[in-house]
């Protein structure tokens, strides 16, 4: 979730995670809108499309409200959120059909700024664009179990033991998925190497 909370952060969000608890609504809205976004990426990394991941994040808020009396004090919030919803979307590529991700970056092209305005000039930035699409569609055809570590480690910033923990697999998994993903990862970006 990037910096540390400062110590008069954590105090706050004790505070409205306890009177969450006690049924109140605004508290608990407080606490969604802080994790939100970061919540919002997770699922999308993993689902691939806005829809899913919307449907995922807001999945993801609704179980952690009626699960409140199981959050203990002194748990990370973010950490428990970020459980729930990896569980959520890991159900999620494991059951349903993919969906096709919509070119979302066609539909955009008319609400970019002139290439005047972009540091870069316009092949450049055509170029890049590709490159990040190819990695994103490389890390969606990962197998879920793969894809998961994956996000885990390198868009979550998490070492082995945390996602050993996270998903309940033992290290040795946790190193030979991520190593095969990578394998994988290779091959699909070869051209983009």
């Amino acid at each position: 979730m990037g910096a540390p909370m400062r110590q008069d952060e954590k105090i706050e969000e004790m505070r409205l995670m306890a009177k969450a608890k006690e049924g109140d609504m605004e508290a608990f809205e407080s606490l969604v809108r802080k994790y939100q976004q970061s919540i919002y990426y997770l699922c999308r990394r993993i689902a691939g499309t806005h829809q899913s991941a919307d449907d995922l994040s807001q999945e993801t808020f609704i179980k952690a409200y009626f699960a409140l009396s199981k959050f203990k004090e002194g748990m990370n919030l973010y950490a428990w959120l970020r459980k729930i919803a990896m569980n959520n979307s890991l159900n999620y590529l494991k059951s349903a059909k993919r969906e096709v991700p919509l070119d979302e970056q066609k539909s955009s092209v008319g609400n970019e700024k002139s290439p005047a305005h972009h540091p870069n000039g316009p092949q450049d930035r055509v170029q890049r664009d590709q490159a990040e699409q190819k990695f994103r569609e490389a890390v969606d055809s990962l197998p879920a179990d793969q894809k998961i570590v994956f996000i885990l480690r390198f868009y979550e910033n998490q070492n082995y033991r945390e996602i050993s923990r996270t998903l309940r697999i033992r290290h040795g998994t946790v190193m030979s998925r991520l190593g095969r993903a990578r394998k994988k990862l290779k091959v699909l970006l070869a051209d983009y190497l």
